[in-house]
């Protein structure tokens, strides 16, 4: 992983009480255009980071995969739905399915997506700060900052834009 992300990552763990109080805070309100300007923060971070030096999500997270990303990941790959339900995945409780193991089996060694034409849903729309009503996933996000230098420094964007003086 590059360097500069591990320290952003780094970073985060250690403002990660910061981070979860201003994040919740300013999930109470209901601001004009919030999923407008913080997906300009996405593409304004996202300019900068390169997934490729990183992969930390894919290392550590792994997918949620719902039944159509199930059918399409096994089509790409050649393996039996109910096979690879049965050997790889598990229930995720907030809906879908995990991976057993910590990690993606799809991520190779380059850090590159071996199904990245058909990867899952959920990895496509990662950190998940590109969303509609994002004021509703600021908690969300705070977890993801622990895993994702991108979504830190948004989440910082988003804390120096709306919580200027909250020190609550």
């Amino acid at each position: 992983m590059n360097p500069a992300y591990e320290a952003l990552l780094e970073k985060s763990r250690e403002q990660i009480a910061f981070l979860k109080r201003q994040l919740k805070y300013l999930s109470r309100f209901d601001i004009k255009n919030f999923d407008h300007i913080v997906a300009a923060f996405h593409d304004e971070v996202f300019a900068d980071i390169d997934c490729l030096d990183c992969a930390n999500c894919c290392r550590v997270n792994g997918p949620v995969f719902l039944d159509t990303d199930i059918r399409q990941v096994c089509k790409q790959v050649g393996l039996d739905r109910e096979s690879f339900v049965q050997d790889s995945l598990q229930i995720n409780p907030e809906g879908g399915w995990r991976l057993r193991e910590p990690g993606c089996q799809f991520l190779a060694s380059d850090n590159r997506c071996s199904i990245y034409d058909d990867r899952p849903k959920h990895c496509q729309s990662y950190p998940h700060t590109h969303e509609r009503r994002m004021a509703k996933g600021l908690e969300r996000l705070v977890q993801t900052c622990g895993v994702c230098p991108a979504a830190y420094l948004i989440a910082l964007k988003i804390i120096e834009r709306f919580a200027q003086g909250n020190t609550k």
